[in-house]
C-alpha cells in the first residue's frame, strides 16, 4: 500500500483542548468528593460526641448529678446540635460542588467522544480516498504497461 500523504485532523487541537479539559475536570471532581468526604467525616464525629456526651448523663444519673454540671451537658449538647445542623448545611453545599464538577465532566465526555468520532469518520474517508488514489495508480501503470507491451 502506498500512502500519498499524512492524515491530518483539522480540529485536533479542538480534540486535544476538550481532552485537557475533561482531565482538569476530573481533577476537580476528585477533590469536590474528597471535600465531601471530610464534611461527612466532620458530621460523624460530632454525632458521636453527642451521643458520648448524652451516655456520660445517662450514666451520671445513676450516680447523681447536679443541677450546674447537667446544665453544662444540656449547653454543650444545644451546641454540638448546632454543629450538627450546620455541618448537615455544609455537606448539602459540598454535594451540589460534587454534583455540579459531575454534570460538567459529563458534558466534557459527550463533546470529547463526538470529536473522537467526527475524527474517526474522517480518518476512514482519508483510507479511502488514499485507497481510490493507490487503484488509480496501479491501472495507470497496468495501463502504461500493456501499452509498451503493445508497441513492442
Amino acid at each position: 500500500m502506498i500512502i500519498v500523504g499524512k492524515f491530518v485532523f483539522r480540529m485536533q487541537s479542538l480534540l486535544n483542548l476538550k481532552i485537557q479539559m475533561e482531565n482538569s475536570l476530573k481533577n476537580e471532581l476528585g477533590k469536590a468528593v474528597r471535600e465531601l468526604e471530610r464534611q461527612k467525616d466532620i458530621l460523624n464525629r460530632l454525632n458521636r460526641e453527642m451521643n458520648e456526651c448524652i451516655e456520660n448523663i445517662n450514666g451520671k444519673f445513676g450516680e447523681g448529678i447536679s443541677v450546674g454540671e447537667l446544665r453544662k451537658y444540656n449547653t454543650y449538647i444545644s451546641y454540638l446540635s448546632d454543629r450538627v445542623k450546620l455541618q448537615k448545611e455544609n455537606i448539602k453545599k459540598a454535594q451540589l460542588v460534587v454534583d455540579k464538577y459531575r454534570d460538567k465532566l459529563i458534558k466534557a465526555m459527550q463533546e470529547r467522544k463526538v470529536l473522537e468520532k467526527l475524527r474517526e469518520k474522517k480518518y476512514e474517508e482519508y483510507v479511502r480516498e488514499q485507497l481510490k488514489e493507490e487503484q488509480k495508480l496501479n491501472d495507470e501503470i497496468v495501463s502504461f504497461n500493456i501499452s509498451n507491451s503493445e508497441e513492442e
